[in-house]
């Protein structure tokens, strides 16, 4: 390469950069239409930096199109290669440590496009030849490059507006009150020669200018605050003006008040019409709260209360009222402008990824997903909820050493995997002499078909095996049978989709990071881990599980829990095996805790530790998983 060429394409990426604001891909030309021949460059120290310095010559990518023709924002099409195979045309070269070149050409014809077809953004994942390492956006998401139209665009270079949700208020840009706000706008003209550019807030005009960039400065009063809806248009010298709206949120600063007495975590209703919504959220700046009750847009009246209780302690609470009896609303928290996440303690939720495939025979009437109004999983509440009506009150468990216990995963013990058709199937299990079922998790887990030792919500139970009721009529009838329920409860991890490990972690779905209060940043059991960790020697996961116990045992009357590898109920380093005077406490820590519950419910431990553990353990009266088979 000659020294020319290598400081043009200095030049070009120097430009490249300040003109998109540091973004994965971006293309030469710099505002490429659809008619363009393309060239990418895929920018692999941005984004998730999976692929930063990557030492192989074996980048692909995955790549198709989004067209006026697909479902939504992220409905990809023509896309063109299989995940796994690797086309020529879709290798990348490089051309610097972090830098890679990927020729299209005309997009319509390297993606198969129909001329009747208007390709809006291309789509795109890196990957190496085995498809085990890529390169993504922040967070783990797919790569989109918005395609420019001829004639005048305008651009927004700061700040970085996105309108992912159908309307700027749905995601507008966050200021706090005595910040100030840098708006900085260009044009691509392609085929035509900018005149102006104006800029209005609130409908007034701030700034005009002629040149080829307006930049303008918001300075926001420590006692303003609220919502400002910016509109900023170009035009050329033929009068065509091409224009972009978007809303910034001031976030006051905020001073403390005490949470109402006897609100905790999670949905406490108040009458029918009202609830107190409160999060537990220490190191965070501000929460609001969005939802069907104000059609997802970030609103000041939603602005979430802050109680500080120390330096590590903190609740975000909020009173909403005016809700229709009975009503089911979907809602999320929205942390620091940046994190949308259930309620950790809701009781159901809906999935933008699962529900979709959920019979309506399974659980009918399943309220629909909020589409295009927001994503990842939300929470549901409803005031006025029916109360079950138990038909055993005073349940007689059967003796512990008397236990026959069936181990059932909903999923594989019935075709049309449900509650509904499990109790019709009681007789049976009865027959068998089985007088203990002990249900597999069924808490919601990550996608619909799983054991469920992926959990993400604890207190939801899965709707893939059918509607809540239905879990507790199943529970009530195993009852009238003399059949005790105990459930498997898996409390030695999470998965990346629970609201606790996407609160305080890297990215969407990453690790947990050091100010997460209920996880380790990594398991300190080298040789068995799954998902991440929860920090069982923290008052804020013991608090948690506290919850969690309690919660079945009184919501839905089980009779108690088969904890799944409670060998992990440790920070001690190690693989678990030898004897942990410190996992020893915190078992019993917890036992405790349920027997103030339930004086005789079962605590079982799949514990398979050294045997002088297991025996202490069962001397204070838990049961555990044994090999009777050698000695």
């Amino acid at each position: 390469m000659t020294k020319n060429l290598k400081i043009a394409l200095c030049l070009i990426f120097q430009f490249l950069a300040t003109a998109v604001f540091a973004q994965v891909v971006t293309t030469e030309p710099p505002y490429a239409t659809a008619n363009d021949s393309i060239i990418v460059y895929f920018h692999a120290d941005r984004g998730d930096q999976g692929l930063i310095d990557y030492s192989g010559t074996d980048v692909y990518a995955h790549t198709g199109v989004i067209t006026n023709l697909s479902s939504g924002p992220s409905d990809w099409k023509y896309v063109i290669a299989a995940w796994d195979q690797n086309l020529p045309k879709a290798k990348l070269t490089r051309i610097e440590q972090n830098l890679w070149k990927l020729t299209i050409g005309n997009p319509y014809e390297y993606y198969g496009v129909p001329q009747s077809e208007q390709i809006l953004k291309l789509a795109f994942v890196f990957r190496n030849a085995e498809g085990t390492i890529t390169g993504r956006d922040v967070g783990g998401a797919d790569i989109f490059y918005e395609l420019y139209e001829p004639g005048i665009n305008l651009v927004i270079l700061e700040p970085q507006v996105s309108v992912p949700y159908g309307i700027p208020e749905r995601s507008p840009v966050f200021v706090s009150a005595g910040d100030s706000l840098k708006i900085v706008l260009t044009a691509a003209a392609l085929g035509t020669k900018l005149e102006r550019f104006n800029l209005r807030i609130n409908g007034m005009l701030v700034a005009q200018s002629a040149a080829d960039t307006l930049r303008y400065t918001y300075r926001a009063p420590q006692d303003d605050h609220g919502k400002k809806t910016v509109f900023a248009s170009a035009t050329d010298t033929s009068g065509n003006e091409a224009s972009e709206t978007f809303v910034f949120m001031i976030t006051p600063v905020q001073q403390d008040e005490d949470r109402p007495a006897g609100v905790i975590e999670g949905e406490n209703y108040i009458d029918d019409q009202s609830v107190t919504l409160c999060l537990f959220a220490p190191y965070k700046k501000f929460v609001y709260v969005i939802g069907d009750f104000n059609d997802w847009k970030v609103d000041e009246a939603y602005l979430m209360k802050k109680d500080s209780v120390d330096r590590d302690s903190a609740y975000y609470w909020l009173t909403i009222s005016g809700l229709n009896v009975g009503q089911e609303y979907a809602y999320q928290y929205l942390v620091d402008g940046e994190i949308r996440v259930a309620d950790p303690y809701t009781q159901k939720i809906l999935d933008p990824w699962n529900d979709q495939y959920i019979p309506s025979t399974t659980y009918p009437n399943l309220k629909p997903y909020p589409s295009g109004k927001t994503d990842f999983p939300v929470s549901v509440l409803q005031t006025a909820r029916s109360t079950y009506q138990w038909k055993v009150q005073d349940f007689n468990r059967p003796a512990p050493e008397k236990l026959i216990v069936y181990e059932l995963l909903v999923r594989d013990f019935l075709a049309k995997h449900d509650f509904k058709t499990l109790i019709d199937t009681l007789d049976y299990l009865q027959k068998l002499g089985v007088n203990v079922i002990e249900l597999m998790p069924v808490n919601e887990f990550e996608g619909n078909e799983s054991w469920g030792y992926n959990p993400s919500f604890y207190f939801a139970p899965d709707k893939y095996y059918g509607p809540a009721e239905d879990l507790k009529r199943l529970v009530d009838s195993c009852h009238v049978r003399g059949i005790a329920v105990v459930l498997d409860m898996v409390l030695n991890h999470a998965a990346g989709q629970c609201p606790l490990v996407r609160l305080y972690n890297e990215g969407d779905f990453g690790r947990p990071t050091p100010e997460n209060p209920w996880f380790n940043v990594e398991s300190p059991n080298p040789t068995y881990n799954w998902f991440y960790d929860f920090d069982h020697e923290s008052p804020a996961t013991q608090k948690f599980v506290d919850r969690v116990n309690r919660f079945w045992l009184t919501e839905y009357n089980v009779d108690g829990f088969r904890f799944d590898f409670t060998k992990g109920f440790t920070n001690t380093p190690g693989d678990g095996w030898a004897y942990d005077a410190r996992r020893i406490n915190i078992l019993k820590r917890m036992a405790d805790k349920i027997w103030e519950v339930k004086s005789d419910a079962y605590v079982i431990l799949e514990h398979l530790t050294d045997n002088s553990e297991e025996k202490v353990l069962a001397d204070y009266g838990m049961l555990l998983w044994g090999n009777m088979n050698s000695s």
